[in-house]
């Protein structure tokens, strides 16, 4: 398996079916406008003949101050704070099934892509809109909730993700 950027002319996504139908429809058939138009930035992890087992997107995003809880707040300025967004990130169901962590190398991915963009523009954090059942899986990466009601908001400090890049270094 590898992580490469999305290129819609090379890997194939005909029966990709993570159990979610908005990210599978999301994956056929608008990822590839996204990325075209910049909204955007796609990655897809693959087996040895292109066919897509995951996939995530970033782009660029902020998250208000008051958005903080009060500890991380005070490391910060009060107007919005740039972030890198991850939009979605789903796996497919059989690849789940055989144990091959696409979803927690993806993330890490992720991690490593937000970390670069920190040499190119101000990134202070990564945010994700989780699902209710995906929660646990960010929190295990050390993303912590922002201030809302439904808790599903997360965030990581981008000084987090630097701590952990000794764990990248495969």
């Amino acid at each position: 398996m590898k992580i490469e950027a999305f290129d819609p002319a090379r890997h194939n996504r005909s029966g990709f079916a993570s159990g979610n139908p908005r990210l599978d429809e999301y994956l056929q058939r608008y990822l590839s406008q996204s990325v075209k138009k910049s909204i955007v930035q796609a990655y897809v992890a693959v087996d040895d003949g292109g066919k897509v087992l995951g996939y995530y997107t970033l782009s660029a995003a902020h998250i208000r101050h008051d958005e903080l809880p009060e500890e991380a707040a005070k490391k910060f300025p009060r107007y919005p704070i740039p972030a890198a967004l991850l939009g979605r990130m789903a796996t497919d169901t059989a690849a789940r099934g055989a144990n091959l962590h696409v979803g927690s190398k993806l993330l890490v991915h992720a991690m490593k892509q937000t970390l670069k963009a920190t040499g190119t523009l101000g990134v202070a954090c990564m945010v994700v809109d989780a699902k209710p059942e995906a929660v646990g899986f960010y929190q295990r990466f050390g993303f912590m909730p922002l201030k809302q009601k439904d808790g599903l908001r997360l965030y990581l400090p981008v000084e987090t993700i630097r701590k952990m890049q000794q764990l990248f270094a495969a």
